[in-house]
């Protein structure tokens, strides 16, 4: 039988890219821009550890900025709340609004704004409520979801009374030298949901020391806290804003699946200090259903 070249380069080419598709189907963007294509050598997916009890987990978002005189205080309460829980509540400290807008000249030229925390208070409109305020699992929306932080105590208590619906692993793996972080989350549904979920995963940090307005001498000096311990730092989104779907309404639940990611950190971040915060809510309602955060190291 003959064949001719043209035949066989195109299905060499198919073949390829056949195999191509199917090798790269669980690495999600962003895709590291040193090699500017998936790689899945790179991040292989690892074996995660049978799970023997199902912990629910809560996210706090703490709406906050570093002009905002009110915002050590409600920091200091999600300090609180998160001695009380431990690894049941998960905090994430995002920067966005007016009171997060750097001032030219003097202490507060610095920026924790991000694509993703603008463009979630926007959309749930925290910032035209005013700073501080957050959500606890964004629960309530489109009108009860924003939450004074004298509230929080009440709202996380109250979401960690409900049965989770889904379980969260995740398995981070950081190479130093390449700054590199590849990041594996299992999602686990323990019911059968017909939902749109999606998966957003984030980066976090602890520890950055830079000045703050404030007006509660119990939370430190007034009117600036010249060096204040920021915690919890919303510093970027590993996936896009509103996240990856897992699954899709009328469609059945697989039992689990696994995304990984590969994520560069920027010089500026110490990975010490960073985590992984994943989460998965329901696209229609916007509620968190379940929550996880990691370290990187």
């Amino acid at each position: 039988m003959k064949i001719s070249i043209k035949a066989f380069i195109g299905s060499v080419l198919l073949l390829s890219g056949i195999a191509l598709i199917s090798s790269c189907d669980k690495i999600e963007e962003p895709f590291t821009k040193k090699t500017g294509s998936l790689d899945t050598a790179a991040c292989p997916v690892p074996e995660f550890p049978a799970v023997t009890a199902v912990q629910k987990r809560v996210l706090l978002e703490d709406y906050t900025g570093h002009t905002c005189v009110n915002c050590p205080k409600a920091a200091k309460l999600a300090h609180d709340l998160k001695e009380v829980h431990g690894d049941k509540l998960v905090l994430l400290a995002v920067h966005a609004g007016y009171f997060a807008n750097p001032t030219p000249g003097g202490d507060f030229t610095y920026d924790f704004r991000t694509e993703a925390g603008t463009a979630w208070d926007v959309f749930f409109g925290v910032g035209m409520v005013g700073n501080p305020n957050g959500m606890v699992n964004r629960r309530g929306h489109p009108n009860n979801h924003i939450i004074t932080p004298t509230a929080w105590g009440a709202n996380v208590t109250d979401a960690l009374s409900t049965q989770p619906l889904l379980d969260l692993q995740m398995i981070n793996d950081y190479d130093a030298a390449e700054r590199k972080l590849c990041t594996h989350i299992k999602t686990r549904f323990i019911t059968t949901l017909d939902r749109n979920l999606r998966l957003v995963v984030v980066l976090a940090e602890n520890g950055i020391v830079k000045p703050q307005k404030n007006n509660d001498p119990g939370s430190g000096d007034t009117p600036v806290i010249e060096e204040y311990v920021h915690n919890h730092v919303l510093r970027s989104a590993i996936t896009s804003t509103w996240g990856s779907s897992i699954a899709v309404a009328g469609t059945p639940n697989p039992e689990s699946l696994v995304k990984s990611f590969k994520y560069i950190l920027k010089e500026e971040y110490v990975p010490e200090n960073c985590s992984v915060i994943a989460f998965v809510y329901d696209d229609d309602t916007k509620e968190v259903l379940q929550a996880i955060e990691v370290d990187v190291i």
